[in-house]
């Protein structure tokens, strides 16, 4: 009897504790997260550390409870740090009980390596189309190959809310965690790994898996990011710069003083295609949007015309711009009638890629008019490098990180939001609000756009060494 009582006592699911960072407590006043319909999140907060309320606006019903996850607030890495096994004496368990006094946390948790016993808060999708719930998952050691990082940046992609509502190419089993796209640093390598080591600075390509406070990926897929280059702009190249470069370069091969037309031209891609194409290959840039803020935008970042395809036909306009010869490379994320269009555009053995199908339209291609001029038509899809062809995926991103380390491009943050208000961020995206990158911020404090949105003094100054890190 006493052996079993004692086992109750220094195992972690017997504790009894009311310490808030006990495993499976709740500190007093913290409710769990709750969520009605797609991208309406309740304004109460999570209560974790640093938690603030989300800017939902919507009364909602309690998340579903998932396997394995725990909600309540995050544990404090000093906490739960690996050490050797700790064993409370039963004589002073014993007396500890009989005298009404609880054991010290210390006393009632047994750690048995790395990673057990590590909490860190996640971005879960539980059920398709349907709000993201931010829980508390358990960290599990790494693998040989792998390596922890602790995530500062996440991008924010149109294909996260694809795969949320199970409309995109890979669908995950669930309940899972989306994120394409993150940078950070290293807190721990498995024993294989000799490419990165803890401390450093890295982005990483994941499969869905990076709206965490923690990711543990494979070291083949981290990048060390060079000196001078902050996290949150390396964390824009992965999806937005590799697209862009891939699309370009290695699909339409675009030689200097050649004229590219690229669709919405505001976004995240859109931005990368302007900023390769005018700054690296020394291209001509006609950029195409859907409003006049979105098309000054493009011009300010290096667009030589713009074109607002909400306000007539794309093909009348852009053969104001050029004539009758048309343009040699289109770069279409959009789709539907706009992609129809830009091929109606291109110049004799002219190149169209398509990125994407932002208008939710997938147009079918006129075969005559591939024949008529001799131009191509190619699609590009930039995860099948990662699979397919790691080499050009590789050597593309290092000369992207290059680029940036250089000068030669700099990335647009248009937005981030913390990881409570992941739910907004994806509206953000369906509403068409976006103009640039993205990005969900999992740690410290959140900045959207420019630090003039903040009055305080000390908030500004946050803001502002946050840009230099």
């Amino acid at each position: 009897m006493i052996y079993c009582f004692y086992c109750f006592l220094s195992s972690p699911a017997g504790s009894t504790t009311r310490d808030p960072g006990a495993l499976g407590t709740r500190a007093p006043g913290v409710r769990a997260p709750r969520s009605d319909t797609w991208g309406r999140t309740a304004s109460r907060g999570w209560g974790g550390p640093g938690a603030v309320p989300a800017t939902g606006v919507s009364r909602v019903g309690r998340s579903r409870a998932i396997p394995g996850v725990r909600a309540g607030p995050a544990l404090s890495r000093a906490s739960c740090h690996p050490g050797p096994p700790l064993r409370a004496s039963p004589l002073r368990a014993m007396a500890a009980v009989a005298w009404g006094r609880c054991l010290p946390r210390v006393w009632l948790l047994r750690r048995t390596g790395p990673g057990c016993g590590r909490h860190y808060r996640a971005a879960l999708c539980a059920e398709l189309k349907h709000p993201l719930a931010i829980e508390e998952v358990a960290s599990r050691p790494v693998r040989p190959h792998e390596v922890r990082v602790d995530v500062h940046f996440c991008g924010v992609n149109f294909a996260d809310i694809l795969v949320c509502r199970g409309q995109y190419q890979e669908k995950p089993q669930l309940p899972f965690t989306p994120g394409m796209e993150f940078s950070g640093t290293v807190l721990e390598t498995g024993t294989d790994v000799s490419t990165v080591k803890e401390g450093d600075r890295v982005i990483g390509v994941s499969r869905f898996n990076g709206m965490a406070e923690e990711c543990i990926i494979d070291h083949k897929t981290l990048w060390q990011i060079p000196e001078g280059v902050p996290l949150r702009e390396a964390a824009t190249l992965p999806v937005s710069y590799v697209t862009a470069i891939l699309a370009l370069e290695h699909r339409a091969c675009t030689r200097p003083g050649e004229t590219v037309l690229v669709t919405a031209a505001a976004g995240a891609t859109g931005l990368a295609v302007i900023d390769v194409a005018t700054n690296v290959l020394q291209a001509k840039v006609i950029a195409a949007a859907g409003s006049d803020e979105k098309c000054r935008l493009a011009m300010r970042k290096g667009a030589q015309s713009i074109v607002n395809y909400s306000q007539g036909s794309l093909k009348e306009a852009v053969r104001k711009l050029v004539g009758s010869d048309g343009v040699n490379v289109v770069i279409d994320a959009v789709g539907g009638d706009v992609f129809l269009e830009a091929l109606r555009s291109l110049a004799w053995e002219g190149r169209i890629v398509v990125v994407g199908f932002a208008g939710g339209t997938i147009a079918s291609v006129p075969a005559n008019l591939l024949l008529l001029k001799n131009v191509s038509a190619m699609g590009l899809y930039w995860g099948r490098y990662k699979e397919q062809n790691f080499p050009v995926f590789s050597r593309i991103l290092s000369s992207a990180l290059q680029y940036c380390q250089q000068g030669r491009i700099q990335p647009h943050i248009g937005a981030v939001f913390k990881l409570e208000e992941v739910n907004d961020a994806f509206l953000h995206v369906i509403q068409r609000k976006s103009m640039g990158k993205l990005w969900q911020r999992p740690r410290k404090m959140c900045y959207v756009a420019s630090e003039e949105k903040y009055r305080c003094p000390r908030v500004v100054a946050c803001v502002r060494q946050q840009q230099q890190n």
